[in-house]
This record gives structure tokens, C-alpha cells and sequence, in this order.
């Protein structure tokens, strides 16, 4: 079955990993099948990227990935840099970081936040060593200040450890405080990126090819926010983004997709393909 989908002249979407390193060690976090994930995104590398997206205005721009992106010593300048250059950027953060300058940095430059939290019965149980009073409060800190400016998320994973009444639970305690509340099944648990305990059925093209691009702090490239390990698509210190999108290599990928014949390992194996972007939010993100 060959599906028909094409690749713009530039990514709809790019993610760039500000910080591969994290300050919590969350029971369910894909970061556990790792070693040695730590590293900053380098500010030269960061504005080069930007200054070539920059003629892409109309790409959606998302500051996270693996790690904790408050986390970045040069977040602030990172947050000014950005500031009205694109129709949205977007990032998420566990908030332990969060006070007001950075608060106040954010609400300039950022369109869209997610804040990752549980509900308070298990959040320190899961998201160690943080501690439920504390985020919650720096939250609701950020959200008195914001005034409507950003658009908010909270967003909660659902594990099979989670009681079934914890979903309604987290539900009631933001409802009316942020815009949207989302609730996601917990991936990669076996060790394996992207994959679900529920497979999915009726294979379809990814869109991810053809949507994405997803750079990470030491400017190697994913195929897509499951591709944590595999060898990457390239290396943006080499190159630009342009090059790298338009690459044989790229579309080697692409066609594997198209023609539902997929051989790349990191492809392959994924039960969390995406077969359509919709529109949440100001912009797009990918569900």
C-alpha cells in the first residue's frame, strides 16, 4: 500500500533539546535505559539554528526534549534570542526550576507551556525528588503572573501502576486553572522507544518524515521525540537544516513510510507513530 505524502521545503515543526540533562529521576522516564545523558545545547549552535529557521516563520519551534530545559545555564538569553521570531514556540518543563525571572522570560518568548506533573497522591513517589507542594505552588506562581499571555498545559502520564480514579482526580484539580489537560499513555516501558503495552493496529505512514525535524544538544538528529538512541539522521554542526531535510537519507526514510515497507531499526519497532498532525493550541503539535 503506498500512501501519497510529501515533505515541504522545510520542516513544519523543529524540536531542539536544550539540555539533555535532567534534576529528577521519574519512575517512568525512557532516560532510565540511558547512561551518560547529559549535555547542553552550545548558544552558537542554538542561534545558528534560529537564525536559519528564522526564514521559516511559520515553523513551530518546541525547547525540550530529554532533559529539563530550565536546566540551561544561558536559558534566559535562549528565551530573548527566539522572542516574535516564529508563529509559535512551545516548551515543557517539570517546573521545579521555574521562578519568577525565568517565569517572566517565558511569558515574553514562549506561546504555549506544559507543565509535567501527576496527581499529589503519587507525584513524589514518581517524580523523585521533587515534591508535589512545591511544584504545584511555583506553578500556580507562573499562571497568577502569566495573566492569560501563554497558553497552558498540564500533563500527567498514565502508567499501569496508576489508579484508575487518578485521571478524573488530576482532572478536577486544574480544571478552570490551565487551558488544556492531557493525559497520555506511558511509552517505551520494556526498554524499547516508542513502544506501547497496547499495540497499535492498521499500520500507517508516519508523518513525522515529513512534518519534523527534531535536534538534539549536541546537534545529532532523530527521526522524531521517540528516537532516543538510534544513529542519528545527521549532524547539524555540519550542516544545515535545509541540507539535512532534503538529504537522500531523509528520503530514503520518507519512501520506506510512503510504500508501508519499513526497514529502519528505530522506525520499525515504534508502536507510537504518528498518522496525522492536529491543531491544538495556537498552532500545531503533534498528538
Amino acid at each position: 500500500m503506498k500512501v501519497k505524502r510529501e515533505a515541504g521545503e522545510f520542516p513544519g515543526r523543529v524540536e531542539i533539546e536544550l539540555s539533555g540533562t535532567c534534576n529528577l529521576n521519574c519512575t517512568y522516564c525512557p532516560r532510565k535505559y540511558m547512561g551518560g545523558l547529559n549535555g547542553f545545547m552550545p548558544l552558537e549552535l542554538y542561534e545558528r539554528l534560529i537564525d536559519e529557521m528564522s526564514a521559516y516563520p511559520d515553523t513551530v519551534v518546541v525547547l525540550h526534549r530529554r532533559g529539563e530545559s530550565l536546566l540551561h545555564p544561558r536559558f534566559i538569553e535562549m528565551c530573548d534570542y527566539i522572542k516574535g521570531k516564529f508563529k509559535e514556540v512551545q516548551i515543557a518543563t517539570n517546573a521545579t526550576l521555574l521562578d519568577d525571572a525565568k517565569s517572566r522570560a517565558i511569558i515574553d518568548a514562549i506561546d504555549f507551556i506544559s507543565f509535567s506533573i501527576d496527581v499529589p497522591e503519587i507525584f513524589d513517589k514518581t517524580r523523585i525528588p521533587a515534591r508535589y507542594a512545591d511544584v504545584e505552588s511555583r506553578i500556580l506562581r507562573f499562571l497568577d503572573m502569566n495573566k492569560g499571555r501563554v497558553l497552558t498545559q498540564v500533563s500527567m502520564v498514565k502508567t499501569t501502576e496508576t489508579p484508575s480514579v487518578n485521571p478524573e482526580r488530576f482532572k478536577k484539580i486544574w480544571t478552570g486553572k490551565v487551558n488544556r489537560i492531557r493525559i497520555y499513555e506511558e511509552h517505551s516501558r520494556d526498554g524499547k522507544f516508542g513502544s506501547l503495552i497496547k499495540k497499535r493496529e492498521s499500520r500507517m505512514p508516519c508523518v513525522m518524515p515529513f512534518y519534523e525535524l527534531l535536534v538534539y544538544f549536541d546537534g545529532s538528529v532523530g527521526r522524531c521525540n521517540h528516537d532516543w538512541n538510534g544513529e542519528p539522521m545527521g549532524n547539524l554542526n555540519g550542516m544545515s537544516i535545509g541540507e539535512l531535510w532534503s538529504s537522500a537519507r531523509y528520503e530514503a526514510l520518507r519512501a520506506q513510510h510512503r510504500d508501508l515497507n519499513i526497514t529502519d531499526e528505530v522506525c520499525r519497532g515504534c508502536d507510537s507513530w504518528y498518522a496525522e498532525v492536529r491543531v491544538q493550541g495556537t498552532g500545531e503539535t503533534v498528538e
